[in-house]
């Protein structure tokens, strides 16, 4: 009952630490994080961009070699576990003409080393597996609400915009009403003068 206990207070330490950070992509940019690692240590990442627009994204190990590649891709999930002790560097490339946002959730060595206990049971280790999924639909619910916000802003700035031009076209088709009535008026008194 003890490893239970210890094991959920892992879990709950694992999902409080989840973290999603957001960076604007410049045109025909890259952007590279780091993280420490030691041999065997654990590292997850989940990313996705705004409008699912495509970017690369790599990982290398701690000397400079890629790892795992995704080119072109508009979302992504890695994990891995280190070969060697070092720095391993995650790279997100934008080559479009255009700026992509990109919300990403690394998952370092303090995070997941709840993943691996080699004495641990079968039902310890499936609850562990358990936690690591319950964090990436987190990670990806995070994602969801992100998105949301950006398509809620977009959508009051086109209501906004379509109320301005349908306010403007209001107007417009009262001047050209009044400037028709004001024409044929004048066109009566004057053929009435004649």
């Amino acid at each position: 009952m003890l490893k239970f206990a210890s094991l959920a207070l892992a879990v709950a330490a694992l999902l409080s630490h989840a973290a999603a950070y957001t960076t604007i992509m410049l045109p025909n940019s890259q952007e590279c994080y780091n993280e420490r690692m030691k041999h065997n240590d654990h590292f997850s990442i989940t990313f996705e961009t705004a409008g699912k627009l495509p970017i690369d994204f790599s990982l290398l190990d701690a000397y400079n070699n890629p790892v795992y590649s995704l080119p072109h891709s508009g979302e992504g999930s890695y994990g891995y576990a280190a070969t060697s002790d070092g720095r391993y560097s995650y790279c997100f490339k934008n080559n479009a003409p255009h700026e992509i946002v990109v919300n990403f959730n690394p998952h370092g060595p303090e995070e997941e080393i709840y993943l691996v206990d080699h004495d641990a049971t079968p039902a310890e280790n499936e609850v562990r597996k358990l936690s690591h999924n319950v964090e990436e639909v987190r990670d990806h619910f995070n994602f969801m609400l992100f998105r949301n916000e950006v398509h809620d802003s977009n959508v009051e700035d086109t209501q906004r915009r379509m109320f301005h031009w349908a306010v403007l076209q209001t107007l417009a088709l009262a001047g050209v009403c009044g400037w028709q009535i004001y024409y044929v008026r004048s066109l009566f008194k004057v053929r009435g003068v004649v």
